[in-house]
């Protein structure tokens, strides 16, 4: 085995080496990476450049088709395994139950009796982002799109205007695929995916920390009542001093901070990797970015796991009253010792 892959590697160096010196290779152009979901259609407005117009009503973005790709695909899997269920599952129903009763058996160990409650939220979390982060590393999933003229950016400077249309109208954008190899689309132009990561675009990240974060404090509301709010805003005249007033009002600014926190994590762990396997496409093509797909494959992972959990921790602290450690760990050894008995 280890020589069918060493093999395999040094036939890949080789036609690598190859295609580098034939001048079939990446160029300093193809490494425009937007930090924005790029639009594809504009409904109500038009694109100019990378962007829609100011009337556009909604933009329909390569992270958003890939989201509604990821969509479709979990929903099939739902339907596919609903209704073929097995009393001893085989075959995919058995992967898919192995994946969710892992996370479940995870989560029940952090919170059991709230576990039928959070369950949902953080398993639905880690399902969306880690195959929507897989489904962005399987190649060409980033290769394949069109090219665009590109539009100078308003204040930019007179002199360099003229050039810039000047090389635009020399080499149109090409209306459908991509006809050389790679994304290449010359100069004045952009290369635009069809598709990119979920995690890639603000957006997506930013709406799933809201709705997390949000879930936590009604969660929090529900268990403890107006109660929750005493947690944050502790009178600094009672027994618990002016110090944990102040460390109060710390913990209620890090609640607000979480919806950032979760929403630049995954979004800079995901976008750096695109801008890293970009880079590494440019200094060799063939060859260097294969070590770091094993590193972003395990950066998917790691990252959907964390939203994931941290989802469910918070969670699970939310609901416990003020100094509800103690009780927690009282009522477990009380059950314990019941048990034991």
């Amino acid at each position: 085995m280890r020589n069918r892959i060493l093999t395999a590697l040094g036939v890949a160096a080789v036609i690598g080496v190859v295609l580098f010196f034939l001048g079939i290779r990446m160029t300093k152009d193809d490494l425009h990476i937007s930090a924005a979901a790029e639009p594809l259609f504009c409904l109500g407005g038009q694109i100019s450049g990378e962007f829609c117009s100011k009337e556009t009503v909604v933009p329909i973005t390569n992270s958003l088709l890939m989201t509604i790709l990821v969509d479709l695909a979990l929903v099939s899997v739902a339907v596919f395994v609903g209704q073929k269920l097995q009393q001893v599952p085989t075959g995919f129903q058995n992967v898919v139950e192995a994946i969710i009763e892992f996370f479940y058996d995870f989560a029940r160990g952090v919170d059991a009796k709230n576990v039928g409650k959070f369950f949902a939220l953080p398993a639905t979390i880690f399902l969306f982002f880690l195959v929507g982060n897989m489904f962005a590393l399987v190649p060409g999933m980033g290769s394949i799109g069109t090219c665009r003229p590109e539009v100078a950016a308003e204040g930019a400077a007179a002199t360099h205007a003229p050039a810039a249309a000047g090389e635009a109208a020399a080499k149109p954008a090409a209306p459908l695929l991509v006809q050389t190899f790679p994304a290449y689309c010359g100069k004045g132009n952009l290369f635009i995916p069809w598709l990119r990561a979920p995690a890639a675009d603000l957006n997506v990240t930013f709406a799933f920390a809201l709705v997390a974060v949000f879930m936590i404090e009604f969660w929090g509301f529900q268990a403890l009542g107006i109660g929750y709010l005493g947690k944050f805003f502790i009178n600094p005249f009672g027994k618990e001093g002016a110090i944990m007033t102040l460390v109060g009002l710390i913990e209620f600014i890090s609640e607000i901070m979480r919806i950032v926190a979760f929403a630049f994590r995954i979004f800079g762990n995901i976008f750096g990797g695109e801008v890293v396997l970009a880079v590494m496409a440019f200094l060799f093509a063939y060859l260097l970015p294969l070590p770091f797909y094993g590193l972003e494959l395990f950066v998917a992972f790691i990252q959907a796991v964390i939203f994931a959990v941290l989802t469910l921790v918070f969670s699970a602290l939310a609901v416990q009253s003020h100094g509800g450690h103690e009780d927690e760990h009282s009522h477990g050894a009380g059950e314990k010792a019941a048990a034991a008995h």
